[in-house]
């Protein structure tokens, strides 16, 4: 008799056992998820960095240099030292704005003002489905049987 309920109580944990890490595996996989799209995301704000010289130099070499194109040569060179993401969304409005207003018509330039913007709606998008990630984890995380499995393996809210 004591042993067929020793062998309840055991089934009964190894279950409760299986479910905690059914559990784990789901948060994980959610992180995992908010990891993946970060790093597309990264690689995209790396292309359209790398674009942006390709962008200045064609404009150099139809005009002379005008204010404006210093301007963005100075907060280029001051958001790659930092190289924080407000510096970059900062950097952002004012590639944005130089690239609307500029009006050459140079094949190159061309051609690299429709990169950009082609990239920075892809950015976009992209910000969007993390924001989304991120708020279906936290909204995760503070469910009932999930709350027990973040608060034994550690799982943090994510920004």
């Amino acid at each position: 008799m004591i042993s067929d309920i020793i062998l309840i109580l055991i089934a009964v944990l190894v279950l409760a056992f299986i479910a905690l890490l059914w559990l784990r595996h789901e948060l994980l996989n959610s992180e995992r998820n908010i990891g993946h799209l970060r790093g597309i995301l990264q690689k995209d704000l790396n292309k359209r960095r790398d674009t942006v010289p390709y962008l200045l130099e064609s404009m150099r070499a139809t005009l002379e240099p005008t204010d404006i194109w210093r301007k963005i040569v100075e907060q280029r060179a001051i958001f790659h030292a930092s190289d924080s993401l407000e510096k970059e969304m900062e950097f952002e409005k004012e590639i944005l704005d130089f690239v609307n207003t500029v009006d050459i018509k140079d094949v190159n330039v061309l051609e690299a003002k429709k990169d950009i913007l082609d990239l920075t709606k892809l950015i976009e998008k992209e910000k969007n489905e993390i924001d989304l990630a991120v708020s279906g984890f936290n909204e995760l995380k503070i469910k009932f049987p999930y709350t027990v499995a973040s608060a034994i393996f550690g799982f943090q809210a994510q920004a």
